[in-house]
Order: structure tokens, then C-alpha cells, then sequence
């Protein structure tokens, strides 16, 4: 029997079967357009690690309801702090540290209000997908499609064509793009595109358009 369900969340994340979901990427796509208004307008706007709002809400909207991460060590502490963070780690990770990952997580996070999936939903997604260390951004996408819930897609580059940001600093931009700064090198995102892509042309999934 699946673990997958609501009833792994906190009380707050009962109603997403009701609301339309978007799920913001950190690709470069992400910022090609005046969107910010359409972002804003779904019920919940679900962003990914380091994402960026401040001086571009134009672009990619202000709003964020869901924060997921994978409280990795690059990740950047916030001011205002989400509501609902979700951290999803690699069950691989989960079972070496146990729940000694808890200290990790809060300092990293800078705080100790957020809702981990535990170990079992991890490893089953893994399971399931079939695909090897998948991202945050795969693991937020696959974890919201198997909740059945209504979910667009908006920034997801997969990496593709450039390994760089919307975020990004131009010189980090040129650093990344040139292989000087290696980024997702431990990922198969090209499985993970494929992925993603089957069910995007099955219609389990929706693409925002602009």
C-alpha cells in the first residue's frame, strides 16, 4: 500500500486538492516573461530551493506558499520565512543520518517549523520513478503528480542548453554555462526531462503558457 497521500502532511496541505498548484523551476526560462501576474493567480505557488521573488516579481510573481528543498549545503537562509517548507532528502542520506538529520536541517533552514517526508515516501518515489538521485525540482514534480493533485509546471529546464539559474549572476551565468562551475553533474536530468515530458504529453501534468 502506497504511503503517498495528504495524510503525510500537516493539517495546512489538506485543501491542495481543491486549489490549482504551480510549481515554479529555477531555470532560465523561468524569467523570459511578464508572467508574475498569472503566477500569482493559482491557489498555491510552490518554489524550489535558492528561488528569487525580490526585484522580479514581474517576471516570476511574489508569491510562495510551499518551499521546497532539499536542505543541502548550499542552501540560502530566508527573511521572511515560508509558511510551509517541505524537505525532501534522498532516502539514501535519511537512513545514514537518521534523526540526527534534524539538527542539519534547522540550522541550515534557520528554523525548526518545517515538514520532512519521511524515509518510506522516499524511497518509494525513488522506487517508483526509477530514476537514480533525482533533483528537488523532480522529486517536488513527482511528489505532487502522485498526490493526484492539479499541478502546472513553469521554469523547468532540466538543465538543458544551460546549466545556469534565473537567478544567477551574469559572471556565475558564464562560469556555469562553460563547465568552470559544474552544476547537476550527479543527476540523470536528462531522464528526469524524459520523465517529466511523458506525462506533461499525457496530461497528467500542464505547462503555464505565457
Amino acid at each position: 500500500m502506497s504511503v503517498l497521500n495528504l495524510h503525510i502532511l500537516p493539517e495546512s496541505y489538506k485543501s491542495l486538492e481543491n486549489e490549482s498548484l504551480l510549481i515554479v523551476g529555477n531555470g532560465s526560462s523561468a524569467a523570459q516573461d511578464d508572467l508574475g501576474e498569472d503566477i500569482d493567480n493559482f491557489d498555491r505557488v510552490i518554489r524550489i530551493n535558492n528561488y528569487v521573488t525580490q526585484g522580479m516579481e514581474s517576471k516570476v510573481g511574489s508569491r510562495t506558499d510551499i518551499w521546497v528543498n532539499g536542505a543541502n549545503q548550499g542552501l540560502k537562509k530566508r527573511i521572511p520565512i515560508p509558511n510551509n517548507i517541505l524537505v525532501m532528502i534522498p532516502s539514501l542520506v535519511l537512513h545514514h543520518k537518521g534523526d540526527a538529520i534534524h539538527d542539519r536541517i534547522k540550522k541550515r533552514l534557520g528554523t525548526s517549523t518545517y515538514t520532512m517526508l519521511p524515509l518510506a515516501a522516499m524511497q518509494e518515489m525513488e522506487q517508483t520513478c526509477g530514476l537514480e538521485r533525482p533533483t528537488t525540482g523532480f522529486f517536488s514534480i513527482y511528489f505532487f503528480y502522485l498526490l493526484g493533485l492539479d499541478i502546472t509546471l513553469h521554469g523547468f529546464d532540466f538543465f538543458v542548453g544551460s546549466t545556469s539559474h534565473y537567478f544567477d549572476h551574469p559572471f556565475n551565468r558564464w562560469l556555469k554555462d562553460r563547465g568552470i562551475i559544474k552544476k547537476a553533474a550527479k543527476h540523470d536530468v536528462g531522464a528526469e526531462k524524459t520523465f517529466v515530458e511523458d506525462l506533461l504529453n499525457m496530461g497528467k501534468l500542464k505547462r503555464l503558457k505565457s
